[in-house]
Parts: structure tokens; sequence; C-alpha cells
């Protein structure tokens, strides 16, 4: 495979010889310190050079574990179990408009957070992205976040694959993921918590510094551990009004642990919050 992506590196780039190939092939396996197969590594290689190389079938040894990826990665496979769907969002300036969409990625590695950009966005709003799929990331590339950490970036020309019902015991259970009720402290910041609800408490509204109107809502989540106050606020309460029942099992990903009065803790469901029934 390595010689056929040469020959056609070359066959699309005539002013390059297959030794200057190979020695910026040497040159990135140094830079990615082995981390990166030879044919990821010469198909970045070509994207540098403008060259377009056709798509090969998937091959499982070319998946990276979340925990070993970097920024500035190209052609990057990842596969793992749908932990959190964010809702599409639209975006539009002077430049450019469009859609995007995150999801939470789980693996052996831990959670990795993927941007969905456009038509791969548009997946979100079709439903074909659930909670607790597993699935294969293909052909993306790697940013930094704002607060630095790795994330996944699909557009154009990356591929989503669904696994297969006999793949997916290779991927962690949601439960893999979560924290324990009884573990709860105001420490920990965000948490992803699966529970039961137990009770609804209602909703009630309130006027903000700027007297703008809000809305709050409260309802207790239990585990096999133990039972947790939940505090929902302003438009996650429309939202998760529709779930909240009784007895329904419910997946937290990215609340916050907070103090509350007696030195009890809570949990806050906010907009940066996803939450699914399971």
């Amino acid at each position: 495979m390595t010689q056929d992506l040469i020959a056609e590196i070359q066959a699309k780039n005539s002013q390059i010889t297959q030794s200057q190939l190979l020695e910026q092939l040497e040159v990135e396996r140094t830079k990615t310190a082995g981390l990166l197969s030879d044919e990821t590594l010469l198909r970045l290689i070509a994207t540098k050079l403008g060259v377009q190389i056709s798509q090969t079938i998937f091959q499982p040894s070319n998946i990276i574990s979340s925990g070993r990826l970097f920024a500035g990665l190209y052609d990057v496979n990842v596969a793992g179990r749908l932990i959190a769907v964010f809702p599409v969002k639209t975006f539009s300036s002077e430049e450019k408009s469009g859609k995007l969409a995150t999801l939470m990625l789980g693996d052996n590695d831990g959670l990795l957070r993927v941007v969905l950009w456009n038509e791969k966005a548009e997946l979100v709003e079709k439903g074909e992205l659930r909670v607790g799929q597993a699935v294969r990331l293909l052909h993306g590339y790697t940013r930094d976040d704002r607060y630095g950490k790795t994330e996944l970036h699909l557009g154009t020309k990356s591929l989503i694959e669904q696994v297969s019902s006999e793949e997916t015991v290779e991927y962690p259970p949601l439960e893999q993921f979560t924290t324990k009720i009884s573990n709860l402290n105001p420490n920990l910041g965000n948490v992803h918590l699966a529970g039961v609800v137990k009770a609804v408490f209602g909703k009630t509204g309130f006027t903000r510094n700027n007297d703008s109107d809000g809305v709050v809502m409260r309802f207790a989540l239990r585990d096999d551990s133990g039972e947790t106050t939940v505090v929902v606020w302003n438009e996650k309460v429309d939202e998760l009004e529709k779930l909240l029942r009784e007895s329904t099992h419910l997946l937290l990903v990215n609340a916050r642990v907070k103090e509350a009065k007696g030195g009890t803790v809570e949990v806050h469901v906010d907009s940066n919050t996803n939450v699914s029934a399971q």
C-alpha cells in the first residue's frame, strides 16, 4: 500500500522524486513519534503537496485511540461509542455560514470531543447519530480547542460508519464514563451521570440581575449508590420537560457538581449539558 501511494503521488505531481518522498516520510515519522502509519503520513504529505489521493478500503489497523491524538493530524480514523450528541447550531459571518454539531466519543482511552461540519452535522438533524451507537469516524483532522485539548473535526471528505453489532463489544459501555452519585463532590467540576428519575419537583420562574426572566426546575436522580438533586436551568427546562417522568433512565453528560445548602451537593444542568433518555 505504501508503494502504491508513493506511485500515485508521483503520478499526480511529477516534480517530486521517490527519494524526496521517502525523505519527507522519515521526517513525518520522527515528528509523530511513530504514532501514525506510513499510509496516513503519506496522505498527510500528499495534502501538503496539493495532491488528491483516492480513498482506500478501511482497515482496522488504521484506527488511532483518542489518547494518542494531538493537534495538526490529517486523515485520522477513530472508533468508539457515542456518549453524547449535541443539537445542531448554525453560524453566519461575512466570510462564511453553515452548520455544526458536536459529539462526545468514548473509547478505551477516555472521551473525545468531535465537531461535525455542514452535511455531517445534518446527520444529527436527521436522527442518524444517537447516544449508545458504536461508530467509526474516518478521514478527520485534529485541532486544539480553546482550552488546549485535542478534538477531532469531520468535514466534506470525512466518513461516519456504524459498527456492526458483533464489533460493538470492543467499545466501552456508557456506564464506564459515569460517576457514581455517592462519589459526587464539588471538587469534581463537570461529571457524567446515569440514573433513574425518582421524582420531579416542577419548575419556577425567577428574575435575573439584568431584569430578564429565567426558569429553573429540580428533580431527583438515583443510581445504585445513592440519590441527588438535579437543578435544570432556562432553555434546558423546556427540553427536559418532555423526558422527565418517574422511572425514566437518564444519561447526563457534562453536568456540574455544586455545593448546596447544608453541605450537601447537587448537580446542575445547563446549555452545556447533554441529557438523553436510555
